[in-house]
């Protein structure tokens, strides 16, 4: 740590030798040296695109593609032209880059991005559902096999001594619903099944019993099966909220406004097929077929449980 310190040190004083060495005799550092230093001390949250913002209690809450967590900035002349660039970038679905206050999930910084990165996330992200042809029966037999099923995923949550690698982190639920949906739906096809998925959207809070999260959206899969009497029903699967078995779409939306830990409200609701990773408030999408973004996010959470840290570690690095 002291060797850190005094490095960090060091990089200060070169740069700020270097700005009164100017040979103009400027004694400002360059607007590159600038952002340099600003960076520094900023946790870098990485390029990404933002699909909400919404006031709540005098600051912007942002909300980003894929990440469920709520980002804030507060609203004031320092940073009208991030907040500016915020809501442009949501008009053109476009991404921006980001940076953090160190431990928090204020937004302190804003950058634009190069036209390479617009063009990578526009390519990424679809306004056509893409249709996948399945051999896979879409209605589970009867209840018997749904709870079967709804057992054979709970057996693979973290902590459990029947968890393959990567678990389903269940236990951790400040963000990561989109990768442990798209897991449990693997655990259905396993088994010869497919699913839908549930998206709801809003100002959502929920609790685990000990702590609150708070949510721009959640995502679990929602499965068909017949009742005693051979009718059709759908419930959601989601051990992170119910524990105990699968629970109607209505109960588990009414979990997600949970008002005990704060102000709530759901904004919205659709259901996609299983094979959606991600879709935003605009109807956009984002596929992960192989499984690698999924995978890669339950790894980097694997060893979490309750509501921190928060925010969530950085899966900037989990790719598609």
């Amino acid at each position: 740590m002291k060797n850190f310190f005094l490095s960090m040190m060091a990089f200060v004083t070169i740069l700020t030798f270097n700005a009164c060495a100017d040979s103009n005799g400027n004694q400002e550092a360059s607007a590159q040296e600038k952002s340099s230093i600003n960076n520094a001390f900023l946790k870098d949250f990485g390029k990404t695109v933002p699909v909400g913002i919404d006031e709540e209690n005098g600051m912007l809450k942002v909300s980003f593609i894929v990440t469920a967590q709520f980002y804030e900035i507060k609203p004031s002349k320092e940073n009208e032209q991030y907040i500016g660039m915020i809501r442009q970038a949501i008009k053109n679905e476009s991404p921006i880059h980001v940076f953090l206050k160190p431990n928090s999930n204020e937004i302190a910084k804003v950058e634009s991005v190069s036209l390479e990165d617009t063009r990578y996330f526009k390519s990424i992200l679809t306004k056509e559902a893409k249709g996948q042809e399945s051999k896979l029966a879409s209605v589970i037999p009867n209840m018997a096999t749904l709870n079967s099923l709804f057992t054979q995923i709970k057996n693979q949550s973290c902590g459990t001594s029947t968890a393959s690698s990567p678990c389903i982190t269940f236990r951790y639920p400040v963000d990561g619903c989109y990768a442990r949906a798209h897991k449990m739906r693997q655990i259905l096809i396993n088994n010869g099944y497919d699913c839908e998925k549930q998206f709801v959207y809003g100002n959502l809070k929920a609790s685990t019993g000990t702590c609150c999260v708070g949510w721009s959206y959640h995502v679990a899969i929602l499965v068909s099966y017949k009742n005693a009497s051979g009718v059709t029903e759908k419930r959601i699967i989601d051990p992170s909220l119910f524990s105990s078995g699968p629970v109607t779409d209505t109960a588990w939306r009414n979990a997600c406004i949970n008002t005990s830990c704060g102000s709530a409200s759901v904004s919205s609701y659709v259901n996609t097929a299983g094979n959606v990773y991600y879709r935003s408030p605009s109807n956009s999408y984002l596929y992960d077929n192989n499984l690698i973004n999924t995978n890669c996010v339950l790894t980097k959470f694997t060893s979490l449980s309750g509501c921190s840290p928060s925010p969530a570690p950085d899966v900037s690095s989990c790719g598609f």
